[in-house]
């Protein structure tokens, strides 16, 4: 006998695959059928669920109307019954279709196709009540518990296998979402589809929001939509955006240095912006380092923006911190690598001011993190020509707004670079006149 009932399952399955294509039209005059995808392992061509038993039109489109067999079942093909059908020009009408049953179509021996029909019954799913499990609910996930009544929706395949119609839940609740344009948090609504249960699991928000649960997809689908809505939740999620940007140094004598993405010559002048889902963020910090693990923290400037200078040679980081007011959140919103270079001073032996070419114009100094400065310039008898504090500027030749005779002067020049180092410069500086060539 069960080899006879496989034989026959076997048969059918193989005769479907090889029949013309058709499709199935479910239809009724007050709230359409919802169709279902199937997986062609089940035999069926289409599933559909029809509201509380309402009288429903059922028909099978094909070209193949000869020798036609119109078959209804409850368990399997093996065990169907022959009903009355209609013949129409362009396919057959199922005379009085009732739901939870199956019907397939045969011409000849040949199978053309195969449905499902549920029956969803209103009564068997509502929404009572919803609350949020605050206890388990931390700053990642809000745990949401239903107190609802949901009996299963099925079909049954051409083999007799009885398959789970997934009723689905709709979440609806608000968050913030960052604006790369605006700079700011801005106010998202979020709606998502979860797998009916007693309990749901959502992403936790950025902000106070209430949840709100509706169901199933067949009622929302028919408009008759049920939903229950949770009180006012109070975020704990903390969420933040940190930025940097640093001053760039465009003098022509600064002797360049390979560094990361931030850093070079001393002082290293950055902006830091920092910023953070309010109200629920509570404390922001920026905090600098000399390790990266931040075991040992130098400063702390509980701002939200900064503006630091670096001058200490080495590898120095900072990082942008929050936390909401019961520390229950905390979080590391970025982190930069700041490195400063060893400092180099070089000062030139000769240059020529007044001439035609751009090169050696103005004596100054070639440098590289430095942080404190100081030079002068003398003339043979000791009079102080020139004296200045900044290292990208320099002499350019001239005593009280006349160009100097060439000749050798002398240079004092006292600095401190980013590591510490001192620096006691003495020599000459020849300046010198290019002739025109005519």
């Amino acid at each position: 006998m069960m080899y006879k009932l496989l034989t026959i399952i076997f048969i059918f399955l193989i005769s479907l695959s090889q029949s013309i294509k058709a499709d199935w039209v479910c239809s009724s005059n007050s709230k359409s059928p919802f169709e279902i995808e199937v997986d062609a392992i089940s035999g069926l061509d289409d599933v559909y669920v029809v509201y509380a038993e309402e009288s429903f039109y059922l028909k099978f489109i094909t070209s193949q109307l000869d020798d036609i067999s119109v078959f209804r079942f409850t368990n399997s093909i093996s065990n169907s019954e022959k009903i009355e059908y209609n013949l129409l020009s362009d396919g057959i009408e199922i005379i009085n279709p009732i739901a939870d049953y199956g019907y397939y179509i045969k011409s000849g021996e040949r199978n053309l196709g195969a449905v499902w029909i549920t029956n969803y019954n209103p009564k068997n799913f509502s929404l009572n009540s919803i609350i949020v499990d605050n206890e388990s609910s931390d700053c990642e996930f809000v745990r949401i518990i239903l107190d609802r009544s949901s009996e299963n929706l099925n079909y049954v395949t051409v083999t007799g296998a009885v398959k789970s119609i997934k009723r689905e839940l709709i979440v609806d609740w608000t968050t913030l979402e960052w604006n790369n344009e605006s700079l700011s948090f801005q106010t998202k609504a979020i709606s998502e589809s979860y797998n009916d249960a007693k309990e749901i699991t959502v992403d936790a928000p950025l902000c106070n929001t209430s949840f709100k649960v509706s169901g199933d997809q067949f009622l929302k689908y028919w408009d008759i939509l049920q939903s229950v809505e949770t009180e006012v939740y109070n975020a704990v999620n903390i969420e933040g955006m940190a930025f940097a940007e640093q001053t760039v140094n465009e003098s022509d004598n600064q002797i360049s240095s390979e560094t990361s993405e931030f850093g070079g010559s001393a002082p290293v002048e950055i902006d830091f912006s920092g910023f953070f889902n309010e109200p629920v963020t509570t404390y922001y910090a920026w905090e600098i380092s000399n390790d990266k693990d931040f075991e040992n923290i130098e400063y702390t400037f509980t701002d939200s923006n900064l503006n630091y200078s670096f001058t200490d040679e080495g590898l120095k980081y900072v990082r942008f911190v929050i936390s909401n007011s019961m520390n229950s959140c905390e979080k590391v919103v970025e982190s930069f690598t700041i490195d400063v270079s060893e400092s180099s001073l070089k000062v030139p032996n000769v240059f020529t001011p007044g001439s035609d070419t751009e090169n050696n114009l103005i004596f100054k100094v070639a440098y590289r993190s430095i942080i404190k400065f100081e030079a002068w310039v003398y003339n043979r008898w000791g009079n102080e020509l020139f004296h200045w504090k900044d290292p990208n500027e320099g002499w350019d030749g001239t005593y009280k707004g006349k160009l100097m005779p060439t000749g050798a002067y002398y240079y004092i020049i006292k600095a401190e670079g980013s590591g510490g180092k001192k620096y006691n410069l003495k020599g000459d500086i020849n300046l010198l006149r290019t002739k025109k060539v005519n």
